[in-house]
């Protein structure tokens, strides 16, 4: 195929696979799962969808070199290479980020360094200035990855990471990240065919994003700023064309239920699904987890409680087994899953879960944990699924 370039997809820890999936079905060729990443080629189009269509990726990297050096300048002098001017100008900002490995540099700051200047340098020769570094807010992105004297330079499409989705007005203390929430959606293997219920709602996140994956809606919708913007090569009638695409749901057959104690998160919610403009899908109200139920039966209950980290709790392993109790006491003939970083405080839910997962939550290890909710004991319900089935 012409115009065929090599894509790099950042992602977290065991979310890998759902990107891979995700990223064929939009049409990448040669998908491969990297650590926390998956490769893969395709053309300019395809880098515009993924920013825009993608639920599971952090940042889009584009590969524009790759090179080997064995000291500071051949380094410098490949970097220096590079025609910057291809896609940026002596006036633009720019930024350059490094990870490094058995390598030569003894910081990834200096190895960041040695790159801008030679950019910079270029620059300067060619115009008579150089572009301004802005580590902050930069209009291009530049990624090195150094592995001993290997190193390939990238070109961030993304700019901000796209977990920023664009509808998060307001910010929970301890917030859910949406990449995450999104995984946690698509893991539940909820496909929109029942009520969604977040009993400890928060700021909205789950809530929104369960919305956005069954209307349909991409998780760049709400997003007005990307990387690939300020390049000079934008080319912006395809990316009018490409958000166009979208087939975007009018109405769908399950209602959304949010619902906290805490007055403060509820404002945050309603605020954050205002932004959305889901408010005609998903109905909040002030409630103790407690005292929470199903409108109708079955529907999905999935919360993100507290873990002790960021929101103090006196006694977590009590909090826990409340929860445990109202799961099984309310949501009888329902599906729950919840996650949490606290291995022991989940143990107290004293339920017996049929999935249990591995997920980060931004850099927290946590269990995403799956429960069938039924009354009575676990053998008589496995007994009389079984029969069910057969």
């Amino acid at each position: 195929m012409e115009n065929t370039q090599f894509y790099v997809a950042k992602t977290f820890a065991g979310i890998e696979p759902l990107l891979a999936d995700e990223l064929a079905a939009l049409g990448a060729r040669n998908c491969k799962i990297l650590s926390r990443s998956v490769s893969f080629e395709g053309d300019m189009d395809l880098m515009y969808k993924a920013n825009y269509f993608c639920r599971f990726a952090l940042r889009i990297l584009w590969l524009q070199k790759k090179f080997t050096f064995t000291n500071n300048r051949q380094f410098y002098e490949q970097i220096f290479d590079f025609p910057a001017e291809k896609f940026m100008g002596p006036d633009n900002t720019l930024a350059v980020h490094a990870t490094i490995a058995d390598t030569i540099f003894k910081t990834p700051l200096y190895a960041s360094v040695l790159a801008k200047d030679a950019v910079c340098d270029r620059f300067r020769d060619l115009n008579g200035r150089r572009p301004s570094v802005d580590k902050e807010n930069p209009d291009v992105q530049l990624h090195l990855h150094v592995y001993k004297n290997e190193a390939q330079l990238f070109l961030d499409s993304s700019g901000e990471s796209l977990h920023k989705r664009g509808y998060k007005v307001m910010n929970h203390p301890a917030p859910i990240n949406e990449v995450v929430a999104a995984t946690m959606i698509k893991l539940s293997g909820w496909k929109a065919d029942c009520d969604f219920i977040d009993p400890m709602c928060g700021g909205g996140t789950i809530l929104i994003e369960a919305a956005m994956q069954a209307l349909n809606i991409p998780a760049g919708f709400y997003r007005r700023n990307y990387g690939f913007g300020y390049w000079k090569n934008f080319d912006a009638e395809r990316w009018r064309e490409i958000r166009k695409s979208a087939a975007i749901k009018d109405d769908v057959s399950v209602d959304f239920y949010g619902s906290d104690i805490n007055p403060r998160f509820l404002d945050m919610a309603e605020t954050n699904i205002r932004k959305a403009r889901l408010e005609d899908f998903i109905r909040l109200e002030k409630r103790d987890m407690r005292q929470a139920k199903p409108a109708r039966i079955p529907s999905l209950v999935m919360m993100n409680p507290p873990y002790g980290e960021r929101l103090a709790v006196d006694d977590l392993n009590e909090f826990y087994s409340e929860i445990g109790d109202s799961l099984k006491n309310n949501f009888s003939g329902c599906r729950a899953f919840i996650i949490s970083s606290d291995m022991d405080a989940l143990k107290h839910i004293g339920l017996k879960a049929n999935s249990k997962t591995k997920l980060f939550n931004g850099p927290l290890e946590c269990r995403f944990m799956g429960y069938d909710l039924f009354k009575g004991d676990h053998k008589n319900y496995a007994t009389h699924k079984k029969n069910r089935e057969e």
